[in-house]
């Protein structure tokens, strides 16, 4: 395996990108989404980036409606994690979960390298 990579996002037009952004809210309840690939190109890893204020947990699945628990990933305040993408060349279901009473902002960007 190849290491050192830089990460490349996989566009879903000349003008957008194929990223998502699910709010973990307040509730704290799992709230998902979906990073749907319609490129001819496989997007192996998935860039998860959380802007907010307190820790979060992620899952990526090939569910359609995917739960979050505090068992799954967990992503930093103001950081962010490559995973491997669980679904490249299709529709991966995420989920983002704030354990907390506040809100953040997660992003998922289906891209290739940054391993």
């Amino acid at each position: 395996m190849t290491t050192g990579l830089p990460f490349t996002p996989l566009q879903a037009s000349t003008t957008a990108g194929a990223g998502v952004k699910v709010t973990a809210n307040n509730t704290p309840t799992s709230v998902p989404g979906t990073v749907t690939n319609t490129s001819n190109r496989q997007a192996n890893n998935m860039m998860v980036t959380n802007t907010g204020t307190v820790m979060v947990f992620v899952r990526l699945s090939a569910e359609a409606t995917p739960v979050a628990t505090a068992a799954d990933i967990p992503i930093p305040p103001g950081t962010f994690r490559i995973l491997q993408n669980p679904v490249p060349a299709g529709a991966c279901g995420v989920a983002a979960l704030s354990i907390t009473t506040t809100a953040a902002d997660v992003y998922f960007t289906p891209g290739e390298g940054g391993t």
